[in-house]
């Protein structure tokens, strides 16, 4: 699956847990540890939880390579790593505490 398709269903599985503010970073050759960058938030940790073990139970379903999950034990702030892809769903608060989306101005963001 190339990766614009991979990007586009992350989106769709955020949005089916009706994840927020969903922007994505396309990073490719700006990084080199990643190539996109998706970012959203959910409305509390449990909700993050729910968005988060979603995305993951469908990338198995699809069988995309899950590098690494951390924080879902809090849900404040959720990375999901596949390589290629950096998922980040946050709680509000901390999003706008963390201002992620800056860290990557040099490539302007895309609402999804």
């Amino acid at each position: 699956m190339e990766l614009k398709e991979k990007i586009r269903s992350i989106v769709e599985w955020i949005l089916e847990k009706k994840g927020e503010n969903t922007v994505h970073f396309d990073v490719t050759g700006k990084t080199d540890f990643t190539d996109a960058i998706i970012v959203c938030n959910g409305t509390v940790d449990i909700h993050n939880r729910a968005i988060s073990t979603h995305i993951v139970q469908k990338a198995k379903e699809h069988k995309f390579d899950i590098l690494s999950k951390e924080g879902l034990d809090k849900g404040e702030w959720i990375l999901l790593d596949f390589g290629e892809i950096i998922v980040h769903i946050f709680n509000e608060q901390k999003r706008n505490l963390y201002k992620i989306e800056d860290l990557y101005k040099f490539e302007t963001k895309r609402e999804l």
